[in-house]
């Protein structure tokens, strides 16, 4: 029988002091293990080199070869090193019948050989909704989820029985099972105390090629302690009272969803034509979604993925427009007023902020998700810019808005609607 045992790591931001601290405890603790597996913002893209430097001191530190995926401060190439696997660079390996096979930059999913039984995936970023809460400021797609529809799709892919991932610094140091998944998000190990303590978690993870996981959770400097919410003896900080799974146990709720279609048809309308645009076949990886909450954001970066492709091409690019930006950009108001979103949503004053404002508003109060869309084209020949302007919601609420959209064609939007409606 297949079996591996590692260490995750994950979001060390360049605090290569802190590197030597967890180098001088793993010394100490003396743990068996096969290697290290890195889960990217190893370095910090303004100390140059840290990335390959913090690498190679834990491989030779350690003596175990690291295998690694990039995360969004780790702006380096190849470190140039045998102990060091970029798993971009490397594709899937195996270990017996377990792969591991990681995706820092690349996308595109692998063809694992048939003899494999349990995949291992390392991604830097979370799969949208699982263990990813986010900064809004930080998220490539403005919301509270640092997670990324693509890891979704890879999981779908792979059908790990491991998933191992960083980034989301609030959901650092737990682990949770969903629909056979076992999610480890290894941020952080640059965790501190209000003291400057270091207090950087890690897990051990062994796995075999039965299927069976072990999870433990370890800090450095920490100690063992019995938790006060569950009462299991856990490697927690001394000044600790919990463990992350009990402090955090309100939001690690999970729900399987049915009732919705796992292969679905997008149709794109032209809401005042009436003609449709196009028809596009998407797969929804339900049991990678936390729960019906988020199946609707889900869908809603999906729908965004696709009307964008739909709508770009050679010569220009598609860009939403976050509500902050609507408002900056559409109000005619004056600049000082503090007059709230809320105000704007279901009292808008065509005087005061103009008519182009106000309808987009009327829209959002029919529809929460609905957006608004730029086309930047440039015109051959000339190479000057041309902006077409777009409003997208459902096919739903547009019945009740189709009063608008005269309106919104003669303010210079062109609006379209879309479906999800099941495969034949």
């Amino acid at each position: 029988m297949a079996r591996i045992r590692f260490l995750a790591i994950s979001d060390v931001h360049g605090k290569e002091d802190l590197v030597d601290r967890f180098i001088e405890w793993m010394h100490r603790e003396n743990l068996p293990y096969d290697f290290v597996v890195a889960a990217g913002d190893i370095g910090n893209p303004q100390r140059a080199g840290s990335m390959c430097r913090i690498l190679r001191k834990i491989s030779s530190s350690l003596k175990k070869t690291v295998y690694y995926v990039r995360g969004n401060w780790d702006i380096e190439g190849a470190c140039g090193d045998r102990s060091l696997v970029d798993l971009d660079e490397v594709g899937p390996l195996l270990f017996g019948n377990i792969a591991l096979v990681g995706h820092g930059r690349i996308a595109e999913p692998y063809e694992l050989p048939g003899v494999v039984r349990v995949t291992v995936l390392i991604t830097h970023y979370p799969p949208f909704s699982i263990l990813d809460k986010g900064k809004l400021i930080d998220s490539n797609h403005r919301s509270l989820h640092a997670g990324v529809v693509d890891i979704n799709y890879l999981i779908d892919h792979y059908r790990p029985r491991v998933h191992v991932f960083g980034h989301s610094h609030s959901y650092g140091g737990l682990d949770v099972e969903h629909n056979g998944v076992v999610y480890v998000n290894a941020a952080r190990l640059d965790r501190l105390l209000k003291s400057g303590e270091s207090i950087g978690n890690y897990a051990v993870i062994d796995v075999s090629d039965t299927g069976e996981v072990r999870v433990e959770w370890r800090f450095v400097n920490g100690v063992w302690k019995r938790c006060l919410g569950c009462g299991k003896v856990v490697h927690i900080p001394d000044k600790w009272s919990l463990c992350r799974k009990c402090a955090h146990r309100s939001e690690l709720k999970f729900a399987k969803i049915s009732g919705v279609p796992h292969m679905a048809k997008l149709v794109f309308r032209d809401q005042a034509s009436g003609s449709q645009l196009a028809v596009q076949r998407v797969k929804i990886p339900l049991y990678t979604i936390k729960d019906y909450a988020t199946y609707d954001e889900f869908l809603d970066a999906v729908v965004l993925r696709e009307v964008k492709n739909m709508l770009s091409g050679s010569n220009s690019k598609v860009f939403e427009l976050p509500k902050d930006k609507v408002l900056e950009y559409y109000n005619s108001a004056n600049s000082r007023r503090m007059t709230p979103f809320s105000e704007y949503l279901f009292a808008c004053n065509e005087k005061n902020s103009g008519k182009q404002l106000c309808l987009i508003m009327r829209v959002f109060s029919a529809d929460k998700r609905a957006h608004v869309l730029w086309k930047v084209s440039e015109e051959p020949g000339t190479g000057r810019k041309l902006l077409e302007q777009y409003i997208l919601f459902r096919s739903e609420p547009a019945q009740a808005l189709n009063f608008l959209v005269q309106q919104l064609a003669e303010s210079g939007f062109k609006v379209l609607t879309y479906s999800v409606e099941p495969c034949d």
